[in-house]
C-alpha cells in the first residue's frame, strides 16, 4: 500500500491529518488532499453497481409519489429518468469531471480552468439551441455572446469548482510590488454596463446558474460581494433567462450601472 495511504490509515482516515502528512513528506496539502480523493474514489466505485445504485434511487422516488397523477407521470418517463440517473452516478462516482490528470503546473492549470468554464458554458449553450460563441479579445468585459431573435447579448462567464459563493466584484490585483490598496487596483464591481448576463458555472459537473445583470444591478455594494447559490437557486439551469433577457432587450450599453451603495 501507497505510504502515503498508511500515514491516513495511522491517523483514523482524519481529513485534519491531511497537513502534517503534507509536511512530513513535503507535498503540497492540496494535491495530498487531491490524491487521496482519487484513490477512494476509484476504490468505491469498484464495487457499486450502477445499475443497482440508480434502482435504489427510482425505488426511493416512488415513494414520495403521493397521487394516481404523479405515478401514471412517473410511470411515463421512468426508463428515461434511470438511465439519467446511471449517467449522473457515473459522474458523481469520479467526484465530478476529471480534474488536471497530466500535473500541469498550478498556475497555468487556473488560466486553463477558467476558460474551461467558458467552454463548458457555450457548448451547453448551442446544444440548447441557441446561438453562442466565444469572445476572443481578453481585455473585453464579457467573454461569450448570444445572438438570439436577432438581438446580441453579453455574457460574462465565471467557473466555480468549490464553496456556495459568487461575487459580482472583480478580484483585487495583487502579488510582488503591486500596492492592492489603491484605486487602480482595487477589483471593480461588475455591472450591466459590463455585460447583460451572467452565467456561473459549476466546473465539476457542468451547472450553469444564468443571471440577468438586472437582477445583480439591484444589490447594494455590499451584496455583490458575497451571493449564497442558495440566494440565486431561481437562475440555477433557468435557460429562460436569455430569451426573458432579449424580450427586455433595448441596445448594448444602455443600461445604466447602479451607484455604489
Amino acid at each position: 500500500m501507497c505510504k502515503y495511504i498508511d500515514e491516513l490509515k495511522k491517523n483514523n482516515y482524519k481529513k485534519t491529518s491531511i497537513k502534517g502528512i503534507a509536511t512530513k513528506y513535503n507535498l503540497s496539502e492540496a494535491k495530498l488532499k487531491r490524491y487521496y480523493q482519487t484513490k477512494f474514489f476509484k476504490n468505491i466505485s469498484r464495487v457499486i453497481n450502477l445499475d443497482d445504485l440508480s434502482k435504489i434511487n427510482i425505488n426511493e422516488i416512488k415513494k414520495v409519489l403521493d397521487t394516481e397523477t404523479l405515478k401514471k407521470e412517473f410511470k411515463f418517463i421512468e426508463t428515461d429518468l434511470k438511465k439519467i440517473i446511471q449517467k449522473s452516478l457515473s459522474i458523481a462516482m469520479t467526484n465530478g469531471f476529471l480534474v488536471n490528470i497530466n500535473n500541469i503546473e498550478s498556475g497555468v492549470m487556473t488560466a486553463n480552468a477558467g476558460d474551461s468554464a467558458e467552454f463548458i458554458f457555450v457548448a451547453r449553450a448551442i446544444l440548447a439551441g441557441f446561438n453562442c460563441s466565444s469572445v476572443d479579445v481578453r481585455s473585453s468585459k464579457y467573454d461569450a455572446i448570444i445572438d438570439y431573435n436577432d438581438k446580441l447579448l453579453r455574457v460574462q462567464i465565471k467557473g466555480i469548482s468549490s464553496g456556495n459563493n459568487i461575487s459580482f466584484k472583480d478580484r483585487d490585483r495583487g502579488g510582488q510590488g503591486i500596492d492592492h490598496t489603491h484605486e487602480r487596483n482595487i477589483g471593480q464591481r461588475i455591472t450591466s454596463k459590463d455585460c447583460d448576463i451572467y452565467v456561473a458555472v459549476d466546473k465539476q459537473v457542468g451547472i450553469c446558474y444564468i443571471i440577468p445583470m438586472t437582477w445583480a444591478d439591484s444589490l447594494t455594494f455590499e451584496e455583490c460581494k458575497n451571493v449564497k447559490l442558495t440566494d440565486i437557486s431561481h437562475y440555477k439551469e433557468n435557460w429562460d433567462v436569455i430569451k426573458l433577457e432579449t424580450s427586455n432587450y433595448t441596445t448594448l450599453n444602455k443600461k445604466k450601472p447602479p451607484r455604489a451603495q
